[in-house]
């Protein structure tokens, strides 16, 4: 990563810029690409302003603090910067966690049926494949095509979560949902 650090309007000596270096450097440990960071260091009547800059692969996060000691203004900055790229890299991840979801549920619904499938186990053997309903719905939707069916579960994507969920009938009449705890 490359910092700049830029001076307007005061003097900072080499101790402030090692510590902004130091407070930035850290900073790579939570995202790791990124490229450039500038740091701007301004003086304003008696306010010390610090702007952090961080220029990411795709994405500009900046954070301004001002306060009246230089210290404090770099700590606050640098914090602030700590939260957004928390929040950045939850947002990436939660996207990756949808897209690897829907890769495995996407198989899984292209199944054609097929009558006799011989697997080498010594318990048993699969003898029919059946597929799941692709259009997402709500669980009590799932219920009514279970009824129409007269099938013992139905997988379907769940329309309000996006998630897998199973439902299936009970020995009692009634009807239980499977959601995933992942």
């Amino acid at each position: 990563m490359n910092i700049t650090i830029t001076v307007r309007n005061t003097e900072v000596d080499r101790g402030i810029k090692d510590y902004i270096r130091k407070r930035v450097s850290k900073m790579e440990r939570l995202y790791k690409r990124i490229g450039v960071c500038e740091v701007i260091v301004a003086e304003e009547k008696e306010r010390k302003n610090i702007e952090i800059i961080l220029h990411l692969k795709r994405n500009k996060i900046v954070a301004k603090e001002s306060s009246t000691d230089i210290y404090t203004s770099i700590d606050n900055a640098a914090e602030t910067i700590k939260k957004q790229l928390r929040r950045l890299k939850g947002r990436i991840q939660s996207k990756r966690r949808k897209v690897i979801l829907d890769k495995m549920a996407w198989p899984v619904s292209k199944l054609k049926r097929s009558e006799e499938i011989s697997i080498p186990e010594e318990s048993g053997q699969i003898i029919r494949t059946d597929y799941f309903a692709n259009k997402p719905m709500l669980p009590h939707e799932a219920k009514i095509e279970i009824e129409l069916t007269e099938k013992q579960f139905l997988m379907f994507k769940n329309a309000d979560t996006g998630e897998s969920n199973v439902v299936y009938k009970r020995n009692d009449g009634n009807f239980g949902v499977i959601e995933p705890g992942f």
